[in-house]
C-alpha cells in the first residue's frame, strides 16, 4: 500500500472534479492517506475520505488535539518548534508527512 500526502490551500472549501476523481481513485487502490486537520482543503478532503467510509487514513497536528478528523482516523502530534509562529506551527507537521509518503 503506498502513502498518500493529501494537502492544499485553507481557502478551498470545494474540491475541483479533478482532486475528486484523484481521491477516489486513492480509495479505489486502497492506498493510505496522510492528511492534515486544517480547514479548507483538507477538512473537504476529509469530508470526501468520511463519505467514502474510507479507513486508511492518519490526521497529522500541531495542536493538542487535530482540529478536524472527520472519520475518527488515527491523529498523530507532531509539535512545532519552540518559539514558532504562524505558518512555522504546522511546517514540522507537514515535513513529517511529506517524509513518510511515498506520493504527494
Amino acid at each position: 500500500m503506498a502513502m498518500i500526502f493529501l494537502g492544499g490551500s485553507r481557502d478551498i472549501y470545494e474540491l475541483p472534479a479533478l482532486a475528486i476523481e484523484r481521491i477516489s481513485a486513492i480509495v479505489a487502490a486502497e492506498h493510505g492517506v496522510l492528511i492534515g486537520d486544517a480547514p479548507g482543503a483538507d477538512a473537504e478532503m476529509q469530508g470526501l475520505l468520511a463519505g467514502y467510509n474510507y479507513e486508511h487514513v492518519g490526521v497529522f497536528h500541531a495542536g493538542m488535539e487535530a482540529r478536524n478528523n472527520l472519520g475518527d482516523w488515527a491523529t498523530y502530534h507532531v509539535p512545532p518548534p519552540d518559539g514558532a509562529s504562524g505558518f512555522d506551527v504546522h511546517a514540522e507537521k507537514d515535513r513529517e508527512m511529506a517524509r513518510r509518503a511515498d506520493f504527494g
